[in-house]
């Protein structure tokens, strides 16, 4: 028995000497990382969460930038809450425990890694149903003529409500207050689905965006922003998000137009009248593509062929997202 407990005394110790191996230990930093068109990843909250609380983040931001990406896009704002301090909603203590930052973790290790990181504000005015401002604060919710609050499944937030603009400029200041992020996005969820009716609810959404363009540049004129949308007509048509006039409005700096197809062809015409090709007069701009289960087969080598369409086509792009990367290089061993 003694044996027994002098064994289980040692591999303890070396248990807990790998350990702190593991969480002392430091990717080597790299210089910037310089591209001529973006070269994007998107990380999920759940991804970033995962990454910093096990102290691998450094090695795989290393590993991207060794990869050639210049950029990350870290969901910031989404379903479990956000990766910054905030008491503005809640949180799920397993994306981010008290007295934890991990979006300013990410942050400062994308810097040392040569990397741009970027807070990518992925709910936008959506809100799951079960949230708790939904609760408190139904009167901030947009209704259908029949008084519905839910579409696509989910709750939309009125953004002409002086009270929601108050919520989200909050949320943005805190975000802010990360200084070594070097842009925040939004995306396709930054609209008001047309059941909640066109014209007065698309000028609503224009307003406000120029109203968050100039409370960002005011407090950090460096700050990018960056906008991830569908293709023009349909985004308009579907969802009030007017990005094309933004973009001529100059109150966004960036465009990556989400083209989540299942081939390299169907992405290249999914750019034919996208509105890209007139965004890039104004803004940098690249395709957003996705890595996930319809992109068929479930290899890198699907991913990288739309890559190299893209590429073809003169545009930088971003991957949505790095978890599906991970799946598809494991899935090529069985």
């Amino acid at each position: 028995m003694g044996k027994i407990i002098k064994n289980l005394k040692w591999l303890t110790i070396a248990i807990v000497v790998c350990l702190l191996v593991v969480a002392t230990h430091h990717a080597p930093s790299r210089s910037p990382v310089v591209k001529e068109k973006m070269q994007g990843i998107w990380l999920t909250n759940v991804a970033t969460a995962f990454l910093h609380h096990t102290t691998f983040l450094d090695e795989i931001l290393h590993q991207l930038s060794l990869s050639g990406y210049d950029r990350i896009y870290f969901s910031v704002y989404g379903l479990k809450g956000t990766l910054y301090p905030t008491s503005r909603s809640y949180t799920h203590f397993l994306l981010r425990p008290p007295l934890t930052n991990p979006l300013k973790a990410a942050a400062q290790e994308s810097r040392r890694q040569g990397l741009k990181p970027y807070a990518w504000f992925e709910y936008g005015m959506m809100l799951n149903p079960g949230n708790a401002i939904v609760q408190e604060h139904p009167d901030w919710l947009l209704k259908t003529a029949e008084g519905e609050t839910v579409e696509d499944g989910n709750v939309w937030l009125d953004p002409a409500d002086p009270e929601v603009q108050e919520y989200i400029l909050g949320h943005i200041d805190d975000i802010l207050k990360i200084k070594d992020l070097a842009g925040i996005q939004l995306d396709d969820h930054w609209s008001v689905p047309k059941a909640f009716g066109s014209s007065a609810r698309r000028q609503a959404l224009t307003s406000f965006t120029q109203k968050v363009y100039s409370h960002i540049k005011a407090k950090n004129p460096q700050m990018v922003v960056s906008v991830s949308p569908n293709p023009y007509n349909f985004a308009v048509s579907k969802y009030n998000q007017d990005w094309l006039w933004w973009v001529e409005q100059g109150i966004v700096d960036e465009i990556v137009l989400q083209v989540y197809r299942p081939t390299p062809e169907a992405v290249i015409a999914s750019l034919s009248n996208s509105g890209i090709y007139t965004a890039s007069y104004y803004v940098p701009v690249g395709v957003g593509l996705s890595a996930v289960w319809n992109v068929v087969p479930f290899s890198l080598n699907t991913v990288e062929k739309q890559v190299e369409a893209v590429k073809q086509q003169g545009y930088g792009y971003s991957i949505f997202s790095w978890e599906y990367l991970v799946l598809r290089r494991f899935a090529q061993f069985f």
